[in-house]
C-alpha cells in the first residue's frame, strides 16, 4: 500500500504552526497581564485582604497575602495578584492562560467589592461587578 506523503507532511506542518501560535498567544496574554499588574501596583499595600471569601457567582475564594503579593484560588481559577493601597489587582489563570482580570476594593473588614473583565489586561469595556463576603479570616 502506497502512503501519500504530501498530505502527511502538510498535516504535520500545520500542527506545528498551531502549537507555535498558541505558545506565542499565551506569552502575549501573560505579558499583558503582568504589565497591567506592574502598572497598577505601585503603592505599598495599605490593607490585608487575606482570608476565605464567598461569591454567588465565583464560589469559594481563598486569598493568601505576603508583602502585598497575592496568591490563591477564585472558584476554579488559580490567581496571582498584588495589593496597592487598599485595592487588589488579580489575574485569574486557567492552565497558564489569563482568563479574567479583577480589581477589588476593601469596603469593610468583611467585604471586597469591585469588577472583573474577560480581557488581559483589564478593560472597562466589558467589566462586570463582583462582590465577595469573608467567611473565614
Amino acid at each position: 500500500m502506497k502512503t501519500p506523503i504530501l498530505p502527511i507532511v502538510v498535516l504535520c506542518l500545520s500542527l506545528l504552526a498551531t502549537g507555535c501560535m498558541t505558545a506565542e498567544r499565551t506569552r502575549k496574554n501573560n505579558a499583558a497581564g503582568q504589565t497591567w499588574l506592574d502598572t497598577n501596583a505601585k503603592r505599598h499595600a495599605a490593607t490585608n485582604v487575606e482570608g476565605v471569601y464567598y461569591s454567588p457567582e465565583w464560589g469559594i475564594v481563598a486569598l493568601k497575602q505576603r508583602q502585598g503579593k497575592l496568591t490563591g484560588w477564585l472558584g476554579e481559577f488559580h490567581l496571582k495578584g498584588e495589593v496597592s493601597g487598599k485595592t487588589a489587582y488579580l489575574l485569574l489563570l486557567d492552565g497558564g492562560w489569563i482568563e479574567h482580570t479583577m480589581v477589588l476594593n476593601r469596603k469593610s473588614s468583611e467585604i471586597l467589592d469591585g469588577s472583573y473583565s474577560t480581557h488581559s489586561p483589564y478593560s472597562d469595556k466589558d467589566r462586570r461587578p463582583v462582590h465577595l463576603d469573608r467567611i473565614v479570616r
